[in-house]
């Protein structure tokens, strides 16, 4: 009998064994059935647009405050889906030769320039002084650079702060007169000091440059190529994704309570002022290829650095 039950035992822990092999060769969690999606976020206007998908058990978002604490998960490959800015995604994409694929462009143009004062009302109108931003090496300080040179703006000097949370402060507090900052911090700064005003639109700018159809891609959703494979997978994404953007355009209200419920803005209040503002979107396919494209020229232009040294190969795009 104790010869039977050890063999019984044997054969139960080779058992559990090879599923547990079987469940590590899955990879990712959503290649696993059942397992809900691992996508990742930024605190903004990304995550203000995919607010509805936090509820949704299919979905297993984190919701981070810097790119930098998303890349390492996507080179690693805990994600299945992120939301990370648009030259982000070519960076990560030529260091892992492949890998991931953009599904959309999620923002459109959050960048304003802000002041506490009333010196500047147009771009030429910042030659000779000193901005405070944040995002040094990539899409802010390119944009910037670009429309500066673009209006043969002069002598200006740009200071470079960590975290946008940290230069919305400084601007709030009177101890920063003039900054360049996205929403919703934007929307922050502004309930917080009445003597803030939103002087100059970048991506107004960048379109009188790139025509009115250009726009800004400041940010894009990713997904990587395991999960790109699974075309019903990719299919519920699109189709979630794109709704929720539809509900935060269509209710405001709703959207905002629920946005400031998941701490993604500070308030319903502030997100309810920011969601004009944020340029949230889903624009997928050929019209996100092409916006792109085009950005992605214009990045690699300014300095190749910006994209990981290369402009990235059609194979980034994923066309449903």
């Amino acid at each position: 009998m104790e010869e039977h039950a050890m063999k019984k035992t044997v054969i139960i822990v080779l058992a559990v064994l090879m599923v547990a092999a079987l469940l590590a060769a899955c990879g990712s969690p959503a290649a696993q059935p059942g397992a809900p999606v691992a996508v990742a976020t930024l605190a903004g206007p990304t995550g203000m647009g995919m607010v509805a998908l936090f509820d949704d058990p299919a979905y297993d978002i984190s919701l981070l405050t810097t790119p930098d604490q998303i890349s390492p998960k996507i080179i690693s490959g805990e994600l299945d889906v992120a939301a990370v800015p648009s030259n982000l995604a070519a960076v990560l994409y030529n260091k892992m030769q492949g890998g991931l694929h953009i599904v959309a462009v999620n923002t459109m143009g959050v960048l304003y320039i802000v002041e506490n004062g009333d010196t500047v009302s147009r771009i030429e109108d910042l030659a000779g002084k000193t901005i405070y931003a944040t995002g040094q090496g990539s899409t802010p300080e390119y944009a910037l650079e670009k429309i500066l040179t673009q209006n043969g703006v002069e002598g200006v000097s740009v200071e470079y702060m960590g975290a946008h949370a940290d230069l919305a402060n400084a601007v709030a507090s009177g101890e920063v007169a003039l900054a360049l900052l996205p929403e919703p911090f934007v929307s922050t700064v502004l309930a917080k000091n009445v003597d803030v005003a939103v002087k100059i639109d970048i991506n107004d700018e960048w379109k009188k440059i790139f025509g009115p159809e250009a726009g800004m891609p400041m940010g894009v959703t990713i997904v990587s190529e395991k999960f790109a494979a699974d075309k019903a997978a990719m299919d519920r994404l699109i189709k979630d994704y794109a709704a929720s953007v539809q509900y935060v355009a269509a209710d405001p209200d709703s959207a905002s309570k629920a946005i400031a419920d998941r701490q993604i803005v500070g308030s319903p209040a502030i997100a309810k002022a920011a969601i004009p503002r944020c340029g949230i979107s889903f624009i997928t396919g050929e019209q996100s290829k092409a916006i792109l494209k085009d950005y992605f020229a214009v990045m690699f232009k300014s300095n190749p650095a910006s994209l990981g040294g290369a402009i990235p190969d059609d194979a980034i795009f994923y066309l449903p």
